[in-house]
């Protein structure tokens, strides 16, 4: 990003207590180190994927294992999505005026947030039964249903650690220690991953939870050690509120915890639809969905956890133009490699889907029925992302409840158009609803934000947008010629359409950038300066 961006934010505050330098980062290096987390995080979720795909396939349990998944993730987004943003604003204020005041509000804070999930917890495990008969009415085989019920008991327990931990990474983050919070989180997929190989014949589909409990088990641990370590946490059981910040917490979280439920409301929708429709459409959709959450989780995620502390920062001077500079470079650094994402995606999604999936249960037909999904959502990958930016712009602004609104608005829609798309495209009607849903978002958002800020520069993002989907067009279109020429010539294996598309990617590289530098694109620059500043720090 420019130079101006790492000058934005809190001076540098001494820890309580001693620590090594290195384990704070600025805003460009702590963008480096979540995009290669991030990197590394989806190379092994895809090395997930491929087992689950490999020994389960598009079967019952596959099914029931896609439908339960949710579980654990309302839980760890209302932490990273609803309580940590609403905690990176309090804590900084309050331990900017008083430390020791700020840690005990900490403290405090935790111990109610950790007490509430456990309950959660235990609630969920309880009326696993019932949440069967919502989620998936359409089991009706007695030994489905008992799998799905026991597979939300693990994944309740999976999802109070999950908070626990998600907690203390925003404690983390809004302290600037952006390092420990991209490591750690690595060791839940290679966990799962063990848990998958070592005993996937033993246990079946269970063994995918037990790994997850295993690696979150360990990242807790971690963290709580790290917490009171370097952070200043002691943990203490004290569970007086009066005074805290724990009220002004839990009224601005309030919006986006029920945000989170809407978002996932939607999710259960789908499901619940799925289910009922042939074996496998829940799976297909969830396969597609987790290759269509590579360009969001890999540049998306990252700048917008890296860049939150200096948006409310620049918010709370009121400094506008700080915020317009963050808020156009984030969105056209992201573009610039999302859009051309987006493309392939489209182009390639049978070629990709053989290359990632194709192996053991997950066969010709289980390819078949995951292609067109994974089209339609990428349709979508644009939409996605301008959007998370814009509501982590408005969640600074502290507009939670106007994210909300906007929220309800868009699962309404969604929800609605479920029905008319699923009769025209059938299973993949959902990920097509899904999208056009976002695009209605992401534009009442960009609406939004012009009248909140009229500062902020949309025709300059337009101008650069036009830019990179001329060249992401031209590119793939060239890339798929060769792909095609090269296709008839090589054995029809995996192995080969592998290496095909690799040497096709690598011409779509060179072509892409080329145009980009003739058409004199900022962000090709701004990606060059990125990586000599981060190599500087070495020298």
């Amino acid at each position: 990003m420019g130079n101006e961006i790492q000058n934005i934010g809190p001076n540098h505050r001494e820890p309580v207590g001693k620590k090594p330098r290195f384990l704070e980062q600025n805003a460009v290096q702590a963008s480096v180190i979540f995009i290669a987390s991030a990197v590394l995080s989806k190379l092994l979720g895809f090395a997930r994927d491929v087992l689950v795909g490999s020994y389960f396939g598009v079967s019952n349990s596959a099914d029931a294992l896609s439908a339960m998944l949710p579980v654990t993730s309302i839980f760890q987004n209302i932490v990273t999505g609803a309580l940590t943003v609403s905690l990176i604003p309090l804590f900084l204020e309050c331990f900017e005026h008083d430390k020791k005041s700020a840690m005990r509000d900490l403290n405090v804070s935790f111990n109610y947030i950790a007490l509430a999930f456990l309950l959660a917890a235990v609630a969920i495990s309880i009326f696993s039964p019932s949440l069967v008969n919502i989620l998936t009415p359409g089991f009706q085989g007695t030994q489905e249903r008992l799998m799905a019920s026991a597979l939300i008991d693990i994944f309740a327990v999976a999802s109070f650690l999950w908070a626990v931990t998600d907690f203390l990474f925003g404690v983390a983050q809004s302290r600037k220690h952006f390092l420990i919070t991209a490591i750690v989180p690595l060791l839940s997929n290679t966990f799962l991953i063990i848990g998958l190989i070592a005993f996937h014949k033993s246990l079946g589909v269970y063994s995918y939870p037990v790994g997850m409990i295993a690696g979150v088990l360990i990242q807790m641990a971690i963290m709580v050690y790290y917490s009171w370590k370097y952070l200043g946490m002691r943990f203490t059981l004290d569970f007086n509120p009066r005074g805290t910040f724990l009220p002004k917490l839990l009224i601005l979280s309030i919006p986006l915890i029920l945000q989170q439920i809407v978002n996932y409301s939607v999710t259960f929708v789908a499901n619940n639809l799925a289910s009922r429709l042939e074996t496998g459409s829940i799976a297909s959709i969830q396969y597609a969905n987790k290759l269509r959450q590579l360009s969001i989780g890999v540049l998306t995620v990252p700048l917008t956890t890296s860049y939150y502390p200096f948006l409310s920062e620049a918010v709370a001077k009121n400094d506008q133009k700080s915020l317009s500079d963050i808020f156009s470079k984030s969105i056209r650094f992201a573009s610039f490699l999302v859009i051309p994402v987006m493309f392939v995606s489209i182009a390639f999604a049978e070629p990709i889907i053989k290359i990632v999936y194709e192996r053991g249960s997950f066969d010709a037909q289980a390819v078949a029925l995951t292609v067109k999904p994974l089209q339609y959502y990428s349709i979508g990958i644009i939409a996605t992302m301008v959007t998370v930016i814009i509501m982590r712009v408005l969640y600074a602004m502290k507009e939670m409840y106007l994210t909300l609104f906007v929220s309800v608005i868009t699962a309404v829609v969604n929800i609605a158009l479920f029905f008319p798309m699923i009769k025209v495209r059938g299973h993949a009607g959902i990920p097509l609803a899904v999208s056009v849903g976002m695009f209605f978002e992401m534009f009442i958002f960009m609406f939004v934000l012009k009248k909140k800020n009229g500062f902020l520069e949309f025709k300059s993002i337009a101008y650069s947008l036009i830019k990179i989907t001329l060249a992401s067009i031209v590119s793939t279109s060239l890339m798929y010629i060769v792909f095609a020429r090269i296709e008839k010539i090589l054995p029809h294996t995996n192995k080969y359409l592998a290496l095909n598309f690799l040497l096709g990617a690598v011409i779509f590289a060179f072509i892409y950038i080329a145009e980009l530098l003739i058409l004199k694109s900022e962000e090709v620059t701004t990606l060059k300066n990125v990586f000599l500043r981060f190599a500087k720090k070495f020298h």
